[in-house]
């Protein structure tokens, strides 16, 4: 039986080997395709490059990211154009821990949150700033009773602004109605 069970597996082995044996050849097939249609892939040339980012910015912190919510909001900040130089983390921080006593979520998705928003909106042309959020939602959020989902007052806020609300004025509405 053992001698049985050997034989039909080098018989098997001999059967692949014979079969890949014309692997090459029908590689080279053409498929109707001739090489003329393909254009070799090169790199970007140096002058062309100067416009393009090293490395595009992180949308969100994954969970798995080990980078601090209030070190990436710093280094978010960092990259406006005349920003404040002494802000640092512990600014964020604070910020944070404010918000945080009065929603749900941990600082990595009240962060991810504020960054969402943001490029949401100003992707549909609206002027949001993510550090002007988390100052206001610091603010109001001690004014009220109980705690919140970040998620919703963000999304909330998010559609106050596509009504033609400026920012003062969608957070007043949001907090008025909650």
């Amino acid at each position: 039986m053992k001698k049985q069970c050997m034989n039909y597996i080098m018989a098997c082995v001999s059967v692949l080997t014979l079969a890949s044996c014309g692997d090459d050849e029908f590689s080279q097939i053409d498929f109707g395709q001739d090489e003329a249609e393909f254009t070799a892939v090169t790199p970007v040339p140096d002058h062309l490059r100067a416009g393009i980012p090293e490395e595009k910015p992180k949308e969100m912190l994954s969970v798995a990211d080990p980078t601090p919510p209030e070190v990436w909001l710093i280094s978010l900040y960092r990259q406006k154009p005349n920003h404040d130089p002494e802000r640092d983390v512990m600014y964020y921080q604070k910020l944070l821990d404010e918000v945080l006593a009065h929603v749900h979520e941990d600082k990595r998705v009240v962060s991810n949150r504020l960054v969402q928003v943001t490029r949401q909106l100003q992707d549909k042309g609206i002027d949001a700033d993510q550090d002007r959020l988390l100052i206001d939602f610091s603010h109001y959020l001690p004014s009220v009773n109980g705690k919140y989902v970040f998620g919703e007052l963000t999304a909330n806020y998010s559609n106050l602004r596509q009504q033609d609300m400026n920012h003062d004025q969608a957070m007043k509405q949001l907090f008025e109605l909650i």
